[in-house]
């Protein structure tokens, strides 16, 4: 029986126009470097590639919209008592502004300021110990190979991505732990064969 979804906001709440190639060849991070960990370091943080990164977000933020169909998933989780928990590592002032903007609500959100970036599991293992959920009792749903870095390392057992090339070129289709949908009117018919 599933009691947690755990969603990831930026191309799966929310429309995404960040282009991540760009931003860390702005920011000289290489590629699979974790940007957050290069901007919070241990000696403190790097404010120059901080507002880089910001002002990146910003423009995100202020011509995104929601992904077709969130709105009406979220209540169909709410009318089958299925705690849905928000974790991107993006900021808290972007994704209340989204939020609020849309009127879109999750149970629990976690932004980047509590420091438990994907793809290590920390967010993901907090939220199940806030609602005393096994990872068996949880979906993950996202749109990254993040999302599924992150969601594997928790223990999730089923992970649902928004199909797009990029993902299914990081992650393949033998996955047995990964699920693709097109739209969350297809994950809404899917959901009843994982025990909804």
């Amino acid at each position: 029986m599933i009691k947690l979804a755990i969603f990831d906001m930026d191309g799966t709440v929310f429309e995404s126009h960040l282009d991540w190639l760009k931003i860390r060849e702005e920011l000289e991070i290489e590629k699979g470097g974790n940007i957050l960990k290069a901007i919070y370091r241990d000696d403190g943080v790097d404010e120059g590639r901080l507002e880089i990164l910001e002002n990146y977000e910003k423009e995100n933020t202020l011509k995104t919209r929601p992904i077709r169909g969130i709105s009406d998933f979220l209540l169909y989780l709410t009318d089958e008592n299925i705690t849905t928990v928000l974790i991107t590592n993006n900021n808290r002032e972007n994704t209340y502004f989204l939020l609020n903007k849309f009127n879109l609500n999750f149970d629990l959100v976690i932004t980047r300021e509590m420091k438990l970036w994907k793809p290590d599991p920390d967010a993901f293992l907090y939220a199940m110990a806030e609602y005393q959920c096994k990872p068996e009792e949880t979906i993950a749903i996202g749109d990254s190979f993040y999302d599924v870095r992150a969601s594997r390392r928790a223990h999730v057992p089923h992970i649902f991505i928004i199909k797009n090339s990029r993902v299914i070129q990081l992650i393949g289709t033998n996955a047995e732990d990964v699920t693709y949908f097109e739209d969350y009117r297809d994950l809404k018919e899917m959901l009843p064969t994982f025990n909804i």
